[in-house]
């Protein structure tokens, strides 16, 4: 018999994703106004939730770059030797 493990969620608040990438809180309920962003759940009325995992994907892609100044690197500003 296999032990399986469900992968475990962390979400973040707006207030985290503000600290961690700079992006302002009111940016982010610009975004989801305008639906774009990263994807974000709603458990409660007045609560708005992250997944961590979801979040570090949308400002990591190149893609997104144009919304914000996280630093994001392009595949051809790497040098790999």
């Amino acid at each position: 018999m296999t032990n399986r493990r469900t992968p475990t969620i962390i979400l973040m608040t707006p207030h985290q994703v503000e600290q961690k990438y700079g992006v302002s809180v009111a940016e982010l309920a610009r975004w989801r106004r305008a639906g774009i962003g990263p994807e974000y759940f709603r458990p409660a009325a007045r609560y708005i939730r992250y997944d961590v995992g979801d979040v570090d994907d949308w400002f990591n892609d190149p893609a997104n770059a144009h919304l914000h100044d996280f630093p994001v690197k392009e595949l051809d500003d790497l040098c790999l030797v």
